[in-house]
């Protein structure tokens, strides 16, 4: 009975590891967008030649890229979280009655 609630397998334990991904996916998408921040060209393009102009257009685009998968991703977290706080709350509530 207790293991159907909190085994490996219940939804608490799916939601959690959902946020546990999510987390560990916000964190390599903020490492890349730093990374790529790190080494943009985006100052002083007058001085820069036209290769290292188109490779500062694919970093930016790539950092846009990057910035919507981190938007997604937060996005699914909060529904992650806000399913695992109503999992909890019926357990809360059930035993509450029942108890």
């Amino acid at each position: 009975m207790i293991g159907g609630l909190f085994g490996q397998n219940s939804l608490s334990s799916l939601l959690r590891g959902g946020l546990e991904e999510a987390s560990a996916t916000q964190r390599g998408i903020g490492q890349r967008v730093s990374d790529a921040l790190a080494t943009s060209t985006a100052t002083g393009f007058t001085e820069v030649s036209q290769a290292a102009m188109a490779k500062a257009k694919q970093t930016e685009s790539d950092i846009q890229r990057e910035m919507a998968s981190l938007a997604d991703t937060q996005l699914r977290f909060e529904a992650d979280a806000q399913l695992l706080r109503q999992t909890y709350q019926r357990l809360r509530t059930a035993i509450g009655k029942n108890g």
